[in-house]
């Protein structure tokens, strides 16, 4: 990690432990002047946006272009949505049965989550609205553009293993070996290649780990989801670095 890398990462921790802050006071009604947190939203939060767009962003377009996965981005706020509505179903099923102190807290607390997802799909969706879908209708034909939409809204069906490709299954491993395993076996693999990983829980922490430290250099595709199996097939897409040296 870069001295210059974990500057912006701290940065970044600051500015959004200090919003979270301003959210908490005025979520609580201990300070019904929203002054400060507007102050800084305009003074802290707008100027870091625009020197990203006007020093980051060019400095690393080019680098996605030829290393990264241009729709990685979009693919983190599909997490996020995740993680967030998984937060929301285990308040809501908190709710009914908390004591009535409690329970006002919970009730603020899912009214916060629920707002911060409201946040995240309406700026995911605008992007999707106005840069994928304006280049999906011009540059697809209508033909595929159906096949497209008719694929996102059929049931979801588990898809056959690759012939030829690796199967890892980490099952009967001992959990703490388990992810150092898995990336070993990443690393081996040439790119455009792929493994697929066999386990007996959803593997979405090792996703996670994949994201925080592979962005853009892996495809991650479910071949089977439970009840008591999973499958994913793990790739390295064609043009990704070639595996660490062990």
């Amino acid at each position: 990690m870069s001295t210059a890398g974990e500057a912006f990462r701290r940065h970044h921790r600051a500015l959004t432990e200090r919003l979270a802050q301003h959210a908490g006071v005025l979520a609580e009604g201990r300070d019904p002047d929203p002054a400060p947190l507007v102050t800084f939203l305009t003074a802290e939060i707008l100027p870091h946006a625009a020197g990203e767009e006007q020093h980051l962003y060019p400095a690393v377009e080019p680098l996605l272009r030829a290393h990264g996965m241009a729709t990685a981005t979009m693919r983190i706020d599909h997490r996020f949505l995740e993680e967030y509505i998984r937060r929301i179903g285990e308040m809501a099923a908190a709710l009914p049965g908390a004591p009535p102190d409690e329970r006002a807290r919970l009730r603020g607390r899912l009214a916060r989550l629920v707002a911060q997802l409201e946040a995240i799909f309406e700026v995911h969706l605008a992007k999707e609205e106005q840069i994928y879908l304006p280049l999906f209708e011009q540059y697809v034909t209508e033909d595929e553009q159906a096949r497209v939409l008719a694929r996102m809204h059929a049931p979801p069906a588990a898809r056959p293993p690759v012939a030829g490709e690796t199967a890892l299954d980490v099952r009967t491993v001992p959990p703490p070996r388990r992810h150092s395993l898995i990336f070993q076996t990443f690393e081996s693999l040439a790119p455009g290649h792929a493994f697929t990983l066999v386990n007996d829980h959803d593997p979405k922490p090792l996703y996670y780990q994949f994201q925080a430290e592979r962005p853009g250099q892996f495809t991650w595709d479910y071949l089977e989801q439970g009840p008591e199996v999973w499958r994913v097939r793990i790739g390295r897409p064609r043009g990704a670095p070639e595996g660490r040296a062990s």
